[in-house]
């Protein structure tokens, strides 16, 4: 069963470039429990956050939850930092999809 919902949250109006932020993955009514990747970029190499799952109150679907720790450049503006639903144990087969589109603010150090 294909997850009913998928969100993605944290990163705000703007980040600052190079500060590190917490992004988090919501996942809801999914069975059975699924694989949560993270992809900066529709290229982006794939990467793991820490995830957990608790069974929902209908005793048949997962609810599953991935944070993950990111920090962007200047590069990185407007780039679009998705999160993956996939089949357990199977990373190409891809349930559902989310994403944020990154506004990135930049801070100038000048040295006098």
């Amino acid at each position: 069963m294909r997850p009913e919902g998928v969100s993605v949250t944290g990163l705000g109006q703007k980040v600052i470039e190079f500060i590190e932020v917490e992004v988090t993955c919501d996942v809801s009514r999914v069975k059975p429990a699924a694989d949560i990747y993270w992809r900066k970029g529709p290229d982006g190499p794939l990467q793991t956050g820490t995830t957990s799952s608790g069974l929902n109150q209908d005793g048949k679907t997962f609810h599953l939850q991935s944070t993950y720790n990111v920090s962007f450049s200047r590069n990185d503006r407007n780039t679009k930092l998705y999160c993956l639903v996939t089949r357990h144990g199977n990373e190409t087969d891809v349930w559902a999809t989310a994403y944020q589109t990154i506004s990135v603010a930049c801070e100038y150090q000048y040295v006098t």
